[in-house]
């Protein structure tokens, strides 16, 4: 797997460093976890990652989504939601932040690395 500097956002630190150790084991960079809005954007600001795992809710004044989209008012990262909830109007919703993948909790390893990959190589198109 790609070296990709990663940023998890998820507010549940057990989960983060599942997420954390799983990254590892593919060879990635030790990603970075952030568990609440204000943090994830400084870390972004701060770490310039290549790609954000953001778990839909999260701890603090802002929910996944719109931390996501004040991240991509200045940056063009891709963001892969996380979200434990499938309903229509959660999904429409993170939609509209236009992220690279909505992935279901609990997630699929397979398909948690393909969509990392996915938007590492969107990221790195010419």
């Amino acid at each position: 797997m790609t070296k990709a500097k990663i940023l998890i956002v998820e507010d549940e630190i057990l989960s983060g460093m599942d997420l954390q150790l799983i990254f590892r084991c593919w060879g990635c960079a030790p990603p970075s976890i952030a568990t609440t809005g204000r943090e994830a954007i400084e870390k972004a600001d701060k770490e310039k990652p290549d790609v954000i795992l953001m778990d839909i809710s999260i701890d603090g004044n802002m929910d996944g989504i719109e931390v996501a989209k004040k991240i991509r008012s200045k940056y063009e990262i891709p963001i892969i939601f996380m979200t434990g909830y499938s309903d229509e109007e959660m999904i429409e919703r993170a939609k509209t932040a236009n992220p690279a993948a909505i992935l279901i909790k609990p997630v699929d390893n397979a398909e948690l690395k393909a969509a990392v990959e996915s938007a590492v190589k969107t990221l790195r198109a010419p």
